[in-house]
């Protein structure tokens, strides 16, 4: 028993702070590469830039700081920030005063792989895995192909932290959705983790400990807020209305 807790204890603390990194084809223009940095439940942040392209940064991405839900992006030149609970809270208040929900039945969830081969042990950037043969559907069409996973404990718990943290944010980068299906395809089971499949490779796993000034808003980031356009009631109705429709 003893030894059961230890063993808790040892991934907890090796998970305390941790940095993943992903490289993904982003098409014609370069491989993306996603970071995800947490530090606990109430800082994370999540950033994606490429390195072929000088004016891409890592300041830009979402932030959680105190818990609190920020967005950082470059416009024009100039890194701009959005906080996402504000925005979150008047969306919701603006459901409230349309009588409108955005509650929808929940769609069939069901694995994005269907496993048909387990094969040979490979290694992926130092992380011993193993290939697997799989068939998906996309678009009515179905596809096989050969992915490599890993059951490295440290490696699917951080994977499973970071679906948490992204399910909180919404989005990926590059605003891709995060549901049932991304999270089927990097978590391929319950024990293994994606390390390798077409367009996208695992780079690296590091539990150093993360600065606590590395959870803060870029210092030359301004509020993407502040200087909106003052809009009229006969705009702002026009605007509730078509917001209605959208979501009715």
């Amino acid at each position: 028993m003893k030894k059961i807790v230890l063993t808790g204890l040892m991934t907890t603390l090796l998970l305390a702070d941790f940095t993943m990194t992903y490289e993904m084809d982003s098409g014609l223009d370069g491989k993306l590469y996603e970071v995800i940095e947490y530090k606990d439940a109430n800082h994370v942040k999540l950033s994606f830039y490429k390195k072929e392209d000088q004016n891409s940064t890592n300041a830009e991405g979402q932030y959680l700081i105190d818990g609190r839900h920020y967005t950082v992006l470059k416009e024009n030149g100039q890194l701009t920030y959005m906080d996402m609970d504000k925005i979150d809270g008047a969306t919701s208040k603006l459901e409230d005063e349309l009588n409108v929900s955005r509650e929808q039945n929940a769609p069939e969830e069901k694995p994005f792989f269907t496993i048909l081969n387990r094969g040979a042990p490979q290694v992926v950037s130092g992380i011993r895995g193993e290939v697997w043969e799989v068939e998906s559907e996309e678009d009515g069409r179905r596809y096989k192909e050969e992915i490599v996973v890993t059951n490295n404990r440290d490696v699917v718990d951080a994977m499973k932290i970071s679906f948490d943290i992204l399910k909180q944010f919404g989005e990926g980068p590059y605003g891709m959705e995060i549901d049932h299906d991304m999270e089927s395809m990097m978590l391929v089971t319950d024990g293994y983790a994606l390390l390798l499949a077409e367009g996208i490779r695992f780079v690296k796993l590091s539990s150093e400990e993360l600065p606590d000034n590395l959870f803060v808003l870029p210092k030359d980031a301004v509020d993407g807020m502040k200087n909106l356009p003052e809009i009229d009631e006969a705009q702002k109705d026009a605007g509730k209305r078509i917001l209605k429709s959208m979501l009715e």
